[in-house]
């Protein structure tokens, strides 16, 4: 009898375990996955690599951060970021050449991405998809 009572009370302890296990679990998660503000976006081409991220809540006090890189140095390519902004608007940041550069922004960036940028015939190329906040 004594044996059946605590076999009983173990099944109830473990299936409560196994319960508060799942919620504490998933809560975190979900928490998790809604706080996440900054994205980022990267283009390859010839070899060489440009990359941009961007954060709706940076933290700084800025509406919105942008920063992009250039990852190959010493050739005429280099980093061009467009920045399409939730009222509308829209600018190019850039162009970066052998380095990386960051900047607040006073509005929140609604879709951005990264472009080579050639000096020589002073265009752009071989753009990322645009990347959605």
């Amino acid at each position: 009898m004594i044996l059946q009572k605590l076999t009983r009370a173990a099944a109830v302890v473990a299936a409560l375990a196994a319960v508060g296990a799942g919620v504490s679990f998933a809560a975190p998660q979900s928490a998790s996955a809604a706080a996440q503000t900054s994205r980022s976006a990267m283009a390859t081409w010839g070899g060489a690599t440009v990359e941009a991220q961007a954060d709706n809540n940076p933290g700084s006090g800025a509406a919105s951060w942008i920063w992009g890189a250039d990852y190959r140095s010493g050739d005429s390519e280099g980093a061009l970021v467009h920045v399409d902004y939730v009222d509308g608007s829209s600018e190019s940041r850039g162009p970066i050449f052998n380095g990386s550069s960051s900047a607040n922004l006073s509005k929140d960036i609604r879709r951005f991405q990264v472009c080579f940028y050639t000096t020589s015939g002073l265009y752009y190329h071989n753009c990322s998809a645009w990347t959605y906040m």
